[in-house]
This record gives structure tokens, C-alpha cells and sequence, in this order.
């Protein structure tokens, strides 16, 4: 079997992961970098971004001039190859099946998302620190969601000194969080909370938000969408009502790339011994 590596698509955390695995292993590239080799013929190993995608058919490519379709994976994947994915989708599946390809989602490692989760909560304080006019000490936030990063940004803000609460639908998500001492409400509390709040942050893959939850909203809070839902209306809601609305997807790419990087070529790496 080919050792080498070709990567499709990505931003720059999967720049500082081709770099990571160039050191050992030979890695080409396509729609990432120009400091890799153009591909010529099959790989063993071919590497998609994180999120793998964000359009149907397409491969998640915003360093790319051009759209990359998924298909390129068939066109340099060796027999058997390995078919490493931030992420998976039926059709992605279905296209390693009918090829043969071994699909690993090496976001679904816990090293990884842990790791991922800790920088992505990191940055969002970041951004909320540069976007409020205030302290986030005694500050009011709720999160939505109980998941790995949701609790990770809840346990950072409680350190600034915010009074943070957890919204979630699961039980067992909210138990968690008041094991933390954090306060903790089902998400059919959302529009009495989003009235006291000074910082909401969404963090499920969902449109939870109504226009009736911004306009309950003060004058002046904060909006931060961490989980990248689209199509949404949220943007606008917030402009309609004197909401400031912080675009947080991806934040590790953005924010900590080269640490993200190196992650996800360690979780490769990990599998592809």
C-alpha cells in the first residue's frame, strides 16, 4: 500500500497539519497550500478538512480557488486506501463503501475532541472580551447545549467571574452542569432566560432562536453562534434588535491554528501506523 498523504481542501489548522505529517511521511495537496506537492497518481492516504464539508457534493475548501467535489477522493485514492474526515455524512459513507475505501473520523477521537473543544472555548472568551463594552465578571451568559464545549467555555467564564447558565434538553446534560455548580434549565426556559441575559451563546447544530427571542433580548447583548448553523436568520434578528451577533464558527481554525493543526495530524498519525 502507497504511505503517502494527500490532502483536499481545508483551512489553515489543516496547513499546520500536512506540515506536521510532512515530517514523517510524503504528503501532497490540492485546494490547501502551494507549499505541497500537486498530486500525481494514488495515495494510500487521503485526508479531508474538518468539517469535511459544508455544502453537499463539496469538499470544505475556503483556501481553494476553485469548488474541489468529493469525487476526487475515488479519482487519487489508492485500493483500500484510507479516507481520514473531519466528520462524516451518509454519502460520504456510502462513497468509501461502493470504493472500497476505509473511512475513519478522526474527530470522533476523544484526545481530539477534547483538545478541540478546550481552544474553541479559549477563543470564544477571547471574542467575547473584544466585543462586549463591559466585564464578563458578573456578567449574565447563558449556553445552550451541555456538550464537551459548552461546559468548557461555562468552566472558563465562571473563572472570569460570570454567573453562566446551562440550557439543554437533556437531563443528563444539565446534571453535569450543576455538578460544576453551574445553574442549569431545560431549552423551554430559553425566552424567559433570553431577557436577563448580557451574553447568549449557541453552541447545539440547531435553529433554537426565535425573532420573539431577540426581541426579548436587552439592548446591546451579545449573540455568539459557535455551532455554525446555516441557513439561519439569527444575523439578522440581531441587527433588527440592537443585538451584537459574534460569528464564531470554526474558531480554532481562526484563532489557534497551528495548536489544532497539530492535533489533528497527531489523531491521523495515531491511526496510520
Amino acid at each position: 500500500m502507497d504511505n503517502r498523504f494527500l490532502f483536499l481542501g481545508g483551512d489553515r489548522r489543516i496547513i499546520y497539519a500536512a506540515a506536521a505529517i510532512a515530517a514523517r511521511r510524503k504528503v501532497a495537496a490540492l485546494g490547501l497550500s502551494d507549499k505541497f506537492a500537486t498530486p500525481e497518481g494514488k495515495y494510500g492516504s487521503i485526508v479531508l478538512p474538518l468539517p469535511f464539508s459544508r455544502e453537499e457534493g463539496l469538499i470544505n475548501a475556503p483556501l481553494s480557488q476553485s469548488a474541489l467535489p468529493l469525487s476526487l477522493i475515488t479519482e487519487y485514492a489508492a485500493q483500500g486506501a484510507a479516507v481520514y474526515a473531519g466528520g462524516v455524512s451518509k454519502e460520504l459513507v456510502q462513497l468509501c463503501e461502493l470504493h472500497g475505501l476505509r473511512l475513519v473520523d478522526y474527530y470522533a477521537q476523544e484526545t481530539l475532541t477534547l483538545k478541540n473543544a478546550k481552544l474553541t472555548a479559549e477563543a470564544a472568551c477571547a471574542l467575547l472580551i473584544q466585543n462586549t463594552e463591559y466585564s464578563l465578571s458578573g456578567a449574565e451568559v447563558i449556553i445552550t447545549g451541555g456538550g464537551r464545549i459548552a461546559l468548557m467555555l461555562a468552566r472558563l467564564l465562571r473563572c472570569f467571574g460570570a454567573q453562566v447558565t446551562v440550557c439543554a434538553r437533556n437531563a443528563v446534560q444539565r446534571a453535569k452542569a450543576e455538578t460544576e455548580h453551574h445553574h442549569a434549565e431545560d431549552l423551554a426556559a430559553l425566552p424567559l432566560l433570553c431577557a436577563k441575559a448580557d451574553i447568549t451563546v449557541n453552541t447545539v447544530p440547531a435553529v433554537l432562536f426565535t425573532e420573539q427571542d431577540f426581541r426579548a433580548m436587552k439592548a446591546g447583548a451579545v449573540f455568539m453562534e459557535l455551532a455554525g448553523v446555516k441557513p439561519s436568520r439569527e444575523a439578522e434578528y440581531a441587527d433588527r434588535y440592537g443585538i451584537r451577533y459574534i460569528d464564531a464558527a470554526g474558531l480554532p481554525g481562526k484563532l489557534s491554528p497551528k495548536t489544532a493543526g497539530e492535533a489533528i495530524a497527531e489523531a491521523i498519525l495515531a491511526d496510520n501506523k
